[in-house]
């Protein structure tokens, strides 16, 4: 299990429970309104716009343990994109 500890208040969550929400994914009124809305509310919003963090640390971790290899190759990007790909994001072909 991998926690998450806010370092400010001490908090401990489970990774496997929390999400990721960036800022683009809630307008500026809703940034504003999240110290008055229930946890429950926070919770669903959450649920619809977040990414959860557990793929992410887990496709980070898989990212380093690849790129400390001894030779790279170019099976080494691919292997590199599809981790990324795997958090929800995309890569543009060039």
């Amino acid at each position: 299990m991998t926690l998450i500890i806010d370092i400010c208040s001490g908090t401990v969550l489970a990774a496997e429970h929390c999400v990721l929400v960036p800022d683009e994914a809630l307008t500026e009124a809703e940034w504003e309104e999240l110290d008055t809305m229930s946890d429950s509310e926070v919770s669903d919003l959450a649920r619809e716009r977040g990414r959860p963090v557990l793929p992410e640390t887990q496709a980070l971790d898989a990212v380093a343990e690849l790129l400390s290899a001894a030779d790279w190759s170019s099976d080494h990007i691919e292997a590199v994109a599809e981790m990324v790909r795997a958090t929800g994001r995309t890569i543009a072909d060039v």
